[in-house]
């Protein structure tokens, strides 16, 4: 740790983004792209999959819902979310 805190010393990265040289703005932005990108692609499946029963649970309320907006009202729990039954 001791060695990243004196490379962002000898860049003078601790201090504002003003201060920064357009370089390292540059070579900051990248990185930082390239660790969302990564992120995302590995992130973004993994959560679909977890949340694949949950999603279709709420694709299937909002078709009953659309189709039958008193008897999906009725049900206890959906009853008091105000969005959906506006009384």
């Amino acid at each position: 740790m001791d060695y990243l805190k004196e490379l962002a010393g000898r860049a003078n990265l601790s201090a504002t983004w003003d201060a920064w040289s357009p370089a390292y703005r540059v070579l900051a932005i990248v990185v930082g792209l390239a660790v969302a990108y990564w992120a995302l692609r590995f992130a973004v499946p993994a959560v679909l999959r977890v949340l694949r029963p949950v999603l279709f649970v709420v694709v299937a309320l909002a078709a009953v819902w659309a189709l039958f907006p008193e008897a999906t009202c009725s049900i206890e729990l959906i009853s008091k979310l105000p969005m959906i039954c506006v009384r």
